[in-house]
């Protein structure tokens, strides 16, 4: 039985494992940047430093951490996160 099932869902390596990434947190991430767009038109976080960018993250894991709820911390902490990978590898273009 655990043979057939290997073969109808195989776990071969793939170059992008995107089944991983929950459509919920991702729809989350795209709520808050499209906020954040409004709130700071001109795409401003592309001139922030990594590391404030970092800081902010931190934040926000913080004080989820400690049990604050007032805000969604974690999917502030995620947007932050990817302003910092994307400051730190100077990746400004489109699709970044």
């Amino acid at each position: 039985m655990d043979e057939k099932k290997n073969q109808e869902f195989p776990q071969d390596s793939e170059n992008n494992e995107y089944r991983y990434i929950s459509a919920a947190w991702l729809d989350e991430i795209a709520v808050g940047l499209t906020a954040g767009a409004v709130k700071h038109p001109g795409e401003t976080w592309r001139t922030i430093p990594t590391d404030e960018h970092l800081a902010r993250a931190m934040r926000h894991i913080n004080l989820y951490r400690k049990g604050d709820r007032s805000e969604p911390h974690l999917i502030n902490a995620s947007m932050r996160m990817m302003m910092a990978f994307c400051t730190s590898r100077n990746e400004y273009g489109e699709g970044d």
